[in-house]
């Protein structure tokens, strides 16, 4: 599985992967969602959305529905993305740490600072994922709560290496991940030997959504800056 939280190419990844040959990867079959980037539902009615989901493809019991969907397919690799938050519910996480035969692709995003502005950014576009170029959008960032979003993220990855020391892993980050829309060469090989795989090149339809430079997103970088720059996180500033 691809175990991993909100904005650091995991829906990239998911592409990549199921490009190659020997690999089937499905999204979020935790709360309904298999298929891979589509627009979606973002409306006000969004929970009963999931809600309906999650009725409708089984997800609510999260144990047969991980057991039937390994099972089944004829490649050798099957494979599907877990968000955090997702394991907050206990069945899910006990199924998994029982299973220590269910190998994981551990991924976060180095840069802590632009996922958290990445994720202040998500409200104001209309699509999660983009097939083309899209135009830029800004946001006003609080500097201290994004410097705690930052320490509660890094303690969150440390928490699931713990709840899976026990497992095969292999931790990726999305800085060594994206190569215009192919997979880098070397991730890719990591990847492969990991599995068990043929080396096989792999790609995705998506391009990069936002700006590289946080100073093309954020209105008041400078106010921002001075705050980063003065804790442990001010190697995440350009």
């Amino acid at each position: 599985m691809i175990l991993t939280t909100q904005r650091t190419g995991s829906t990239f990844l998911v592409e990549c992967l199921g490009s190659h040959p020997q690999i089937d990867c499905a999204g979020e079959i935790l709360i309904g969602v298999p298929e891979g980037p589509r627009p979606g539902y973002r409306g006000r009615f969004q929970p009963l959305y999931k809600l309906l989901n999650i009725v409708r493809t089984g997800a609510w019991r999260p144990g047969n529905l991980m057991s039937n969907y390994f099972a089944s397919g004829q490649v050798k690799v099957r494979a599907f993305k877990v968000m955090y938050n997702q394991l907050a519910y206990p069945f899910s996480l006990n199924y998994l740490r029982q299973h220590e035969e269910v190998r994981i692709l551990h991924l976060r995003r180095h840069n802590l600072l632009k996922v958290h502005v990445s994720r202040l950014l998500m409200p104001k576009r209309k699509r999660l994922q983009a097939m083309a170029p899209v135009e830029p959008v800004w946001v006003h960032v609080d500097p201290a709560a994004a410097i705690e979003s930052m320490r509660k993220a890094r303690l969150l990855y440390e928490r699931f290496e713990t709840l899976f020391e026990r497992h095969q892993r292999l931790q990726l980050t999305y800085e060594n991940l994206i190569n215009g829309q192919f997979l880098q060469t070397d991730t890719g090989v990591r990847i492969c030997d990991f599995l068990g795989v043929v080396q096989h090149p792999m790609k995705s339809r998506l391009v990069k959504l936002n700006p590289e430079l946080l100073r093309g997103m954020v209105t008041n970088y400078d106010e921002l800056a001075e705050a980063v720059s003065r804790t442990e996180f001010a190697d995440m500033l350009e």
